[in-house]
């Protein structure tokens, strides 16, 4: 699995890394699902995904659709609220209080031992804490990263390839919009 630098705090990274189990590498720029080869190989799994174990409960035809609706929450929040509330109905959750120095915490915690449950879990705990509206997928190459920054209106998984498995989507946003940009230009100073 591809490697990024806009992993997400606590739990919510296993969201993120679940939901690049669908991707567009850089190298081919063609979809690559590697779900089903996690899902039918347990060390797989548990090397690299999770280590929260797969039950037989988690059913490859659920997960795939859990990914998706997941995704497409990532890509507009506001859209996706229905499927979201629709999951959360068919799981098992609780809320767990804590109170450590004083201090209260409240927390969603599945209730039963399956991938998906703890997947639901860290979304809910990602909603009631507000961090949920970070974790975005890049219009480009539709990797899922945690949006860092301090307003959090970043758009793009990156602006600078970062490593041999980056992609700098936000940089040749901007180039093509500014080629497009000059071009229109041009035909107008043409005419």
């Amino acid at each position: 699995m591809q490697t990024h630098n806009q992993a997400a705090p606590g739990d919510l990274e296993s969201v993120r890394r679940f939901i690049n189990t669908w991707s567009i590498p850089n190298q081919t720029r063609i979809e690559a699902d590697i779900l089903p080869l996690l899902a039918s190989d347990s060390d797989a799994w548990q090397s690299d995904l999770s280590l929260y174990p797969r039950q037989p409960s988690d059913s490859l035809d659920k997960l795939l659709v859990l990914r998706s609706d997941l995704r497409k929450s990532c890509e507009s929040p506001d859209a996706n609220t229905e499927q979201l509330n629709a999951w959360f109905n068919r799981v098992a959750l609780s809320v767990h209080v804590e109170s450590v120095g004083g201090v209260t915490t409240l927390s969603v915690i599945s209730a039963e031992a399956t991938y998906v449950g703890h997947i639901l879990a860290a979304v809910a705990n990602a909603i009631a804490s507000g961090a949920w509206s970070r974790l975005k997928t890049c219009g480009d190459c539709q990797w899922a990263f945690y949006d860092h920054t301090r307003n959090g209106s970043k758009r793009w998984c990156g602006m600078t390839k970062g490593g041999p498995n980056g992609r700098a989507c936000g940089t040749i946003a901007k180039v093509s919009a500014f080629r497009s940009r000059a071009a229109a230009k041009a035909n107008v100073d043409v005419s």
